[in-house]
């Protein structure tokens, strides 16, 4: 048959005994996105490999997890929310950028059989950021979400020059912990916990998973916003929060979840031994 012929169903990756398995966890995990990403990066690089979404039940992460690291043809995990944070536990080695956040998102099988993790949030999003020309150096963000994620993308700010970072998380110890670890690797940058106050700054970062769902509303007032503020919002689904919408609305630059995808894929198919 043609590639015309509409009976002809469209081609498809072979999965067989030897195809080596990488796992995407979360909960929830309908939202995701990064299969379509990988896979695809995975057979142009020649690799008999596939990533799955797993659905891991919050209150069973441990034991399944060790469950999924016991099996002999799984090479390595994307782990999503609300797990970063609890995954690192469970790994042997800690990669420094992983240690620093106190969290992963990326886990491989290292050849003597040890786990290694590593994040990649916060510098797929520098990375996705600069490659979409917005500056970072010397400017003020105002950051919601002290977590696996939020954690990552500050640190990552940090590490990019940003001049100040004000934390906002309804766990205020949290916030606190993070703005502790900020100002002991980067003096440099004013780190900050306070109530979430737009004002002052340039950045708008929610890295919480308020939006995620469409009963979830904003993750803040979006009255004090003004066109000068870039409003970034790291959910990969919906592509457009009602954060973002909100922002668009009012004149503000806006980015989602993929430019944080975009800027960290290449990194984490180097991180799991695969060329791009």
């Amino acid at each position: 048959m043609s590639n015309d012929d509409p009976g002809e169903a469209p081609q498809q990756a072979l999965i067989g005994g030897a195809t080596r398995l990488y796992a995407m966890i979360g909960d929830p995990i309908a939202q995701v996105k990064s299969p379509r990403i990988f896979n695809p990066l995975f057979a142009s690089a020649g690799r008999d490999a596939v990533l799955i979404p797993v659905h891991i039940r919050a209150d069973r992460f441990e034991e399944t997890m060790r469950g999924l690291l016991s099996l002999g043809n799984l090479d390595g995990l994307i782990v999503t929310i609300p797990f970063k944070a609890r995954a690192l536990a469970l790994i042997d080695v800690a990669m420094p950028m992983a240690d620093m956040v106190g969290a992963v998102n990326a886990i491989r099988r290292d050849a003597d059989g040890r786990w290694s993790g590593d994040i990649f949030d916060g510098r797929g999003l520098v990375e996705g950021l600069l490659a979409r020309n917005v500056a970072l150096v010397g400017k003020s963000v105002m950051l919601l979400g002290a977590g696996g994620a939020g954690s990552a993308v500050a640190i990552a700010l940090a590490e990019a020059g940003v001049s100040a970072i004000t934390i906002f998380d309804i766990d205020g110890e949290k916030a606190e912990n993070l703005q502790r670890r900020l100002s002991r690797h980067f003096p440099r940058c004013d780190a900050r916990t306070g109530p979430v106050d737009i004002g002052g700054h340039q950045y708008l970062i929610n890295a919480t998973p308020c939006g995620m769902a469409p009963f979830h509303g904003l993750p803040t007032p979006v009255d004090d916003l003004t066109p000068d503020v870039t409003v970034i919002d790291i959910i990969m689904e919906p592509e457009v929060t009602e954060l973002l919408a909100q922002a668009k609305s009012r004149g503000c630059r806006t980015f989602g979840g993929r430019v944080m995808i975009d800027g960290q894929a290449a990194a984490m198919m180097k991180f799991f031994g695969i060329p791009t």
